[in-house]
């Protein structure tokens, strides 16, 4: 399944920002929107220091790399 996520600057997923589902032809739509996201929040957290390059537009993670990930840890 796909999925794409915004990501902020400190790693955390942006509220409302989780897309699942959708069909192929729109992923490069999809990103443009989440980029306008990034700028819309950096300029909300500007007086941190936010700025809309250091968000991140990510697709999932498979659950099973997930995992392999904390069993090596």
């Amino acid at each position: 399944m796909r999925e794409l996520r915004l990501i902020d600057p400190d790693g955390y997923t942006v509220p409302g920002t989780v897309h699942t589902g959708y069909p192929a032809a729109m992923e490069g739509e999809l990103r443009a929107h989440l980029r306008v996201v990034a700028e819309r929040e950096a300029a909300r957290w500007a007086d941190f220091g936010y700025h809309a390059a250091d968000y991140q537009v990510l697709p999932a993670v498979p659950q099973s790399a997930v995992q392999l990930l904390v069993q090596a840890a």
